[in-house]
């Protein structure tokens, strides 16, 4: 085969060339420390490294994440804290309130303190972020979540959003919670309309019959009572009196009533209908006592008995009274000839002392004296099962500010906060519990992102990270077949026809 000149020394140049650049290509993996420069020199480990590169991204992503979350659920721990904090310490204020020894002024002072724990509670469920953000209005960061309204009373305007980032590839985690779930999901334990009482009358002896024919004008019948004295005239005629039973007091005319006078037989006297038989006469007395019960709404003082296998009716429960105090109770809806629920109760008779009735998980006070024919009708509020935490204690506050709450209105605003604030006080250790479950998740998911990371790290130092010593020999080798090629190239070339020709 005939080769040229030119060709020779084309093929001389590009040997010394294609060994220069393996000599130059093998100088800048020694110099960066990379084994792979170009795509081209592993397509396969190429791609590999890509996706480790991607998968490196979002570790780190995923890492500044976590790191997010945690600070966002400490802060959230931390304000919860000072919240059940806050809220032992009005627990303490109102049991100190439910002393019998205390007098208007002290438990003034204590609404005085009250209010300065009340504050305190409205700036902690307001409660910012690092970005300015509330804490506890759901979705909307920048709306504040508690306002108070002109009558003292408090409203949430969040929703009902969690926040929430993604800390793994299929794990996103809660970062927040809203005042509804914490601080207005709260089980109200006075969830009961006002105790309706339908008052019976007594009356002694047996010779009549009387009732209540108006509520509202019953107000000023004597507590006490009255008395009826009948007399004689001189032309016959049955005339009686009325007299205060607590003082004596003369509250007819002076001329009296005629008894024979009146249609049917019926007197009415301050929202009181007297009927009497006709036998009444000359020097007899009758005894007339309106009921003086009083009943306080129901409070749910055991929601495992409320709720359970014989659970308190829904339709509500009636009180039933006889002669003596003693008293029946009965389903709201029951029909006439339903047996009682429960039978034979009894109050006692002093009406200073304050008789207790728990049924099926409700707690009910009786205060007063009872008549026959009293009922007392204990029905659920089912419009206000849930009551949130600040008003629970701006309702507290005010029936101790009121200067016109009875004891018994104390008595039973103290035994509704305690127990609400008892379920507000689990409510809110429940979050923390679950914060808690949380941020040991952040812990161990962060462990893992970190063991993920070294290993992406360590695979990409496999594929891309160059082999020192044999890329040395490599070096050494290609240089020695470079300075062979340029030698040959020299001696070559100078090889010519002229020469055989000498």
């Amino acid at each position: 085969m005939r080769i040229s000149t030119l060709q020779a020394f084309n093929n001389g140049v590009l040997g010394i060339q294609r060994n220069y650049a393996n000599v130059s290509r093998t100088q800048e993996q020694i110099a960066s420390g990379n084994r792979i420069l170009t795509p081209a020199d592993d397509p396969v480990a190429s791609v590999r490294l890509l996706q480790l590169e991607q998968q490196q991204g979002l570790l780190a992503q995923y890492s500044g994440n976590l790191s997010a979350a945690k600070n966002s659920l400490t802060l959230e721990e931390t304000t919860l804290d000072a919240v059940n904090t806050n809220l032992q310490r009005i627990r303490e204020l109102t049991l100190q309130a439910g002393s019998g020894a205390l007098s208007s002024a002290d438990r003034k002072a204590i609404a005085s303190e009250l209010k300065e724990r009340e504050d305190e509670l409205f700036s902690l469920m307001n409660s910012k972020n690092a970005r300015g953000e509330y804490l506890f209005s759901g979705f909307q960061g920048k709306t504040q979540p508690y306002v108070r309204e002109a009558d003292g009373t408090y409203r949430y305007q969040g929703d009902e959003g969690q926040r929430t980032l993604q800390v793994a590839s299929s794990l996103s985690m809660p970062i927040s919670d809203n005042g509804m779930k914490l601080f207005e999901n709260i089980t109200n334990a006075g969830r009961f309309e006002t105790a309706e009482v339908t008052r019976g009358v007594d009356i002694s002896p047996g010779e009549a019959t009387a009732s209540v024919v108006s509520d509202a004008a019953a107000q000023a019948f004597p507590s006490a009572g009255i008395t009826l004295r009948f007399r004689e005239t001189d032309d016959g005629s049955r005339i009686f009196d009325v007299f205060g039973l607590a003082n004596g007091e003369r509250l007819s005319g002076a001329g009296g009533i005629d008894l024979d006078s009146l249609e049917d037989a019926t007197f009415d006297f301050r929202g009181v209908s007297i009927t009497f038989d006709d036998t009444q006469g000359a020097g007899d007395e009758l005894t007339v006592r309106l009921s003086s019960l009083k009943a306080s709404p129901g409070l749910v003082t055991d929601e495992v008995a409320f709720h359970g296998s014989d659970p308190f009716p829904a339709a509500g429960i009636v009180l039933r009274f006889g002669e003596q105090g003693r008293y029946d109770v009965y389903a709201a809806d029951a029909a006439d000839g339903d047996p009682p629920l429960q039978s034979g109760l009894q109050l006692d008779s002093d009406p200073l002392t304050t008789d207790t009735l728990v049924f099926r998980g409700v707690t009910v006070q009786l205060d007063g004296l009872s008549s026959a024919g009293d009922e007392v009708l204990i029905r659920p509020d089912n419009d206000n099962r849930k009551q949130g935490i600040l008003n629970t204690v701006a309702t507290l506050r005010k029936a101790l500010e009121d200067p016109e709450s009875s004891n018994a209105d104390l008595r039973d605003n103290i035994a509704l906060a305690l127990t609400n604030l008892d379920h507000g006080m689990v409510n809110v250790d429940l979050a923390r519990g679950e914060i808690g479950a949380r941020l040991n998740v952040i812990d161990t998911t962060h462990a893992t992102n970190e063991d993920m990371t070294l290993y992406n790290t360590s695979v990409q130092a496999e594929l891309r990270e160059l082999d020192y010593a044999e890329a040395l020999s490599r070096l050494s080798f290609e240089s020695v077949i470079m300075e062979a090629a340029q030698q040959s190239y020299v001696k070559i070339s100078g090889l010519t026809l002229f020469n055989h020709m000498r």
